[in-house]
């Protein structure tokens, strides 16, 4: 433009200029006659903009920070995402928000990109130039004339072109302003990466306090405060998707009433949940519909097919094996929908993820528009699939397990659900050996229940025996001692009938494992003694060496040590007949280290803990360095020689460091910070306790956590100083509850029982201990069992509560008989005794006097 003689003068050319007039030269040089253009209107379309408008702050921050820096060119930013994910709402309120930065006018359209029939920008065009004051009679006839009058109408304007729902970039590019004054926000469900100078934005799904906030703009403060978890879940349910939320929100206002809790149960239902997601002419089925229906057939089919996945990711590989196509073609396909939206890339190449909201659509659809046989045929051949992988030797197989975890476990429920027996319990028993090497125990547990009643409908006596295997192996991981010990005597029977004699071994190291747990000592030792003749018999010494180690710790166990030696001396002595490695033999030496020191031999203890920490160094085993590093530095102070035990304690420290491994830290702390309280040295104690519960972290390491509070606690019963003792067993106790972990929620509960003695309150006392022996029963030690029944007796003797008291400690005298801990035996009929003298029932005090002796005279003649 060119400002002279009071009149406007728009150059078109260096030859052409026009007085009061716009004249286009383009071909059939369309001309154009009107007012002057600084009569021409102002448009300001931007729609509402919406009140309850939460988060997307650094989205604003980032368009302000374009608006405000200096520019050669228009600003286009492009915000792309699925559907329902406030697209629209945003470039909305950025439109509302800067008004002043676009004096010239705000042109706002809908492009309808996602449907069917995109609107054509023809038609934009020419409302663009009614808007901007152009008449009727003035508007150019073909698309090209449109185009050059909309271009050089606004070309010297400040103007925002809000292009909402865009299809592609063919659709926006004629839109876009040319001055570097002007901008184009553009929302699409496609990233419109080849647009020339755009910005792309994505939107992603709110976070959770975003999906909370909104939630109390829209229904209150208070009513979703006094509902915190429900509105979690909701939001959770919803996807934490905008739309979804606004929908659950817009239902709720009408229903002022309603507890959010009622919502959530509404949407738990995952049959249900889409047609619940709908509110007066918005449902979230209608918004995907929309997309769904501008796919091509095959994508399509592909959309559908990513329906029937069965994990939170899934790979391109799968996909191909689901649909019976090239794995070039399903990738070109899964790249058309990661454009549009509808799926989006995970963080590991090669694989995708989809919405939960978008998922249950897509399965929707398949089972709308697949026939049952297509579905079947379909999952099948991803099952198929996953067994020829597992049963492969690929060396990969351990991180494919990894990303396809769910998918697996959840294919394997699938495969028993439709009669695919073999597929069934075979995929769960090559599972098991991930399972248990990732600890995924609950996975396991659900992969063998699975596959055992598989196995039974099949009548698999193979099947049956690995899947009560595994459950027996997984339970005793879990704590569940007793239900490990029916699984595995199962198992045997199984592999007896099948004559597996490698199957047979197995289960009897592992039935002698649990059944040392639970201290039943006979049913140990036969079936540690039955697996090592099998061994020894399919010639697998590496076995039957790990069964003399186990030998030789229990018979360390139960006080009868010479016996314990002997074994581990037959240990290393096969050990050095087959050349094992260092670290077997330095699991040798540990336990015959540990022996020793219990024997009272702490000398010869000491040199073979330096053994075995020399081999560990040999081999690089650094756990078990620090393992052996601080139960020497035991060992050591209790010979008084605490300045090499400390030096022990340090070392261990330091290598934890030098792994930068968090869990040893914490625990090499509170094993040195236990050590300074023994050597009187309370406030350095009282700083590495700080430091290492500082560290700890109750998920990743819920032991070093609970075991750290509960050393704490016990050194502060030590000192006397029994309140702050109780307040770190509360939460010790707390955190052990929380994370399941029976065996020390036993301790801690014993502990706080003493603590409670000591402060004598005694009935507390007893409560705790009670509590203690509820979990002892269902936990299945008959150790710790004994030892918490032996803590309550004495409780209640203090009550005067003699006649339950008896009870108990006949109950203690059985499981110490059991366990053949005569000595021990011997305290308890010696109690029953005392108890029933004072209830002055003679015969039954005289009869356990004689049983109390018999046993000290057991306990002698095995010294």
């Amino acid at each position: 433009m060119q400002q002279g003689d009071e009149r406007n003068h728009l150059r078109i050319s260096d030859h052409a200029s026009v007085d009061k007039a716009v004249v286009i030269e383009h071909a059939g040089h369309v001309s154009l006659s009107g007012g002057e253009l600084k009569q021409r209107r102002r448009p300001l379309q931007a729609p509402r903009d919406i009140p309850e408008f939460t988060g997307r702050q650094e989205i604003i921050k980032r368009v302000e920070a374009s608006l405000l820096s200096e520019r050669s060119a228009p600003a286009v930013w492009v915000l792309s995402g699925m559907a329902g994910v406030g697209k629209s709402s945003i470039a909305i309120r950025i439109a509302n928000k800067f008004p002043n930065n676009f004096p010239d006018g705000i042109l706002y359209a809908n492009l309808a990109g996602a449907s069917a029939k995109p609107t054509d920008t023809t038609d934009v065009l020419n409302r663009f130039l009614k808007d901007l004051g152009v008449s009727v009679g003035e508007l150019p006839s073909g698309y090209e004339s449109l185009v050059t009058a909309y271009r050089t109408l606004i070309a010297t304007k400040a103007i925002l072109v809000v292009l909402d729902d865009a299809a592609d970039t063919a659709q926006v590019n004629d839109l876009i302003p040319t001055s570097p004054l002007s901008a184009a926000l553009i929302t699409s469900r496609r990233p419109l990466a080849t647009l020339p100078g755009s910005q792309s934005i994505p939107i992603d799904v709110w976070t959770a306090d975003e999906s909370i906030k909104f939630l109390q703009v829209l229904l209150g403060a208070s009513r979703v405060q006094s509902a915190s978890d429900e509105a979690s879940e909701l939001a959770e349910i919803c996807g934490r998707l905008p739309l979804a939320l606004r929908i659950i929100g817009a239902q709720l206002i009408r229903r002022p009433l309603w507890p959010l809790a009622r919502m959530v149960s509404r949407l738990r239902d995952e049959q249900r949940r889409l047609e619940v997601l709908r509110a007066d002419d918005i449902a979230i089925r209608s918004v995907f519909a929309t997309a769904y229906e501008s796919l091509t057939p095959d994508q399509a089919r592909l959309f559908r097919i990513v329906g029937l996945t069965l994990g939170p990711t899934f790979s391109i590989e799968s996909v191909a094996i689901m649909a019976n196509e090239d794995e070039y073609t399903v990738e070109d396909l899964l790249e058309d929908l990661a454009d549009r939206h509808l799926i989006s890339p995970d963080e590991v190449p090669g694989r995708y993820q989809l919405h939960d909201l978008m998922r249950l659509f897509a399965k929707e659809r398949a089972y709308d528009e697949e026939s049952p046989e297509e579905r079947i045929a379909t999952l099948r051949r991803l099952l198929e699939w996953h067994l020829r992988v597992l049963e492969g030797d690929s060396p990969s197989v351990r991180t494919w397990v990894r990303l396809e975890r769910r998918s697996l476990v959840t294919g394997v429920l699938i495969a028993g659900e439709n009669g695919w027996d073999d597929i069934c319990w075979r995929t769960a028993n090559e599972l098991a050996t991930y399972n248990s090497l990732d600890s995924e125990y609950i996975d396991w547990i659900t992969c063998n229940q699975a596959g055992l009643k598989a196995a039974q409908n099949c009548r698999s006596r193979e099947g049956q025996a690995l899947m009560t295997g595994g459950l027996g192996q997984a339970s005793r991981a879990l704590d569940k001692l007793n239900d490990a010990r029916s699984y595995l005597e199962q198992s045997l029977q199984a592999f007896r009938e099948i004559a597996d004699q490698h199957g047979c071994a197995e289960i009897l190291w592992e039935i002698g494992k649990t059944a040392s747990e639970q201290w039943d000592i006979a049913r140990a030792i036969s079936a540690y003694t039955e697996s090592i003749e099998i061994f020894k018999a399919i010639r697998h010494p590496s076995y039957v060496a790990r069964a003399f180690h186990a030998l030789g710790h229990l018979y360390s166990g139960i006080g009868r040590h010479d016996e314990a030696l002997a074994w581990y001396e037959k240990e290393l002595q096969l050990a050095a007949e087959h050349g094992a490695n260092a670290r077997h033999r330095g699991v040798a030496y540990q336990g015959m280290a540990a022996c020793l020191d219990a024997s009272g031999m702490a000398e010869q203890s000491v040199e073979s803990y330096e053994k075995s920490i020399t081999l560990a160094r040999e081999a690089g085993d650094t756990k078990g360095l620090r393992i052996r590093l601080v139960r020497k530095a035991k060992v050591l102070e209790n010979l008084g020689r605490v300045a090499e035990a400390n030096a022990a304690y340090l070392e261990a420290l330091e290598i934890s460091r030098e792994e930068q491994n968090d869990n040893a830290i914490t625990w090499a702390k509170h094993s040195l910070a236990d050590a300074l309280v023994r050597q009187n040295e309370i406030e350095k104690a009282d700083a590495l306790y700080a430091e290492a519960l500082t560290a700890a972290d109750l998920e990743d390491d819920p032991e070093g956590f609970i075991s750290t509070l509960h050393c704490w606690g016990d050194s502060y019963t030590k000192r006397g100083n029994f309140d702050h003792a109780v307040e770190l067993l509360e939460q010790a106790a707390l955190a052990a509850r929380r994370t399941e972990k029976e065996q020390d929620l036993m301790q801690i509960l014993l502990c706080r029982s003493r603590v409670e003695e000591k402060k004598a309150d005694i009935p507390s006392a007893l409560f705790h201990v009670q509590e203690a022996v509820k979990v002892a029963r269902s936990y299945g030690s008959a150790r710790i069992l004994a030892d918490c029944l032996k803590n309550e007796g004495r409780v209640l003797k203090k009550l005067e509560n003699l006649r339950v008291a008896a009870d108990v400690y006949d109950e203690q005298l059985r499981l110490e008989v059991l366990m053949q801990q005569w000595g021990s035996a011997r305290n308890a009929a010696n109690e029953l005794s005392l108890i029933w003298g004072e209830l002055e029932d003679f015969v039954k005090a005289e009869k356990y006097g004689t049983i109390a002796s018999e046993y000290s005279a057991r306990e002698e003649t095995e010294k």
